[in-house]
């Protein structure tokens, strides 16, 4: 990576960084435009033709016309929900003291491809274990019960799990479900990503085109990466503050980020 570049996050992989810039970019962009992306990220063209392909393939983008490819509005529900980390914020709903359970003792741990992708999904909801099979959230999310039950089942959760609202524990289990978030960690990695996305939009302007564009585009995948994975909370257990500050940097850091990469395509 260029010195001027003070980032130096792993680099995504070829699919990743293909769809990402089609989803920033919102139209159709040339295959010649994605190998010059590919090229500043350091994957080689044969690397980049696979990754359309792939992507073609699995339903996330589509070929326009000869030689152009376009992200589609409505892929895998994966796909939906790290594209759409701009409408977080609007997803808490004010909390009632309820919450939701999924208990997963039946789930088969044979098959780690789909374990993986049902423990991914519990992750990407905040749900944390409370006793050995059981996990919980606080129902504070939009749609309930049967709103999750939707968006868990499309991101993998198996259909050997139970997912049922819960409520009535006694003092000892709420006070131990209220606890199962590090609360301070999570505000002090929201204040360290913070500071970074700071920085470096103060910095992009002071340093080549290229080099801008790289470190923008790593940095921005980091930090919406581990913005995807603060629980939302409600405010009775976490203040919102923290991610509420990085999220708006992010929108704003996110379309420098566009500006410039627009940019360097026209230059390129």
């Amino acid at each position: 990576m260029d010195k001027s570049c003070n980032v130096v996050p792993p680099r995504p992989s070829g699919p990743d960084l293909m769809l990402d810039l089609l989803v920033a970019r919102g139209k159709a962009l040339p295959a010649s435009a994605l190998l010059r992306a590919g090229a500043l990220l350091g994957l080689g063209e044969t690397t980049v033709r696979v990754s359309l392909t792939r992507l073609v393939a699995q339903g996330k983008i589509a070929r326009r016309g000869r030689g152009s490819y376009q992200a589609l509005a409505r892929g895998p529900s994966l796909s939906r929900t790290v594209d759409g980390w701009r409408l977080r914020e609007s997803q808490r709903v004010a909390w009632q003291g309820r919450w939701l359970a999924v208990h997963d003792a039946a789930v088969p741990r044979s098959d780690k491809t789909r374990w993986r992708r049902h423990q991914l999904a519990l992750g990407l909801r905040g749900f944390a274990p409370l006793e050995q099979g059981l996990l919980v959230r606080p129902d504070n999310l939009g749609g309930g019960l049967a709103g999750q039950r939707a968006e868990l089942g499309a991101l993998g959760l198996s259909d050997s799990a139970l997912l049922f609202q819960a409520a009535g524990f006694d003092e000892a289990t709420l006070a131990r479900a209220r606890a199962l978030w590090d609360v301070r960690a999570l505000q002090a990695a929201h204040r360290h990503w913070l500071d970074m996305v700071q920085a470096s939009h103060a910095r992009l302007s002071h340093v080549p085109l290229p080099s801008a564009v790289r470190e923008s585009l790593l940095l921005g995948r980091q930090a919406i990466a581990h913005l995807l994975r603060d629980p939302l909370l409600p405010e009775e257990l976490m203040p919102s503050q923290p991610r509420w500050q990085l999220h708006q940097a992010l929108r704003s850091y996110q379309d420098l980020a566009l500006g410039l990469w627009l940019q360097w395509l026209g230059e390129s």
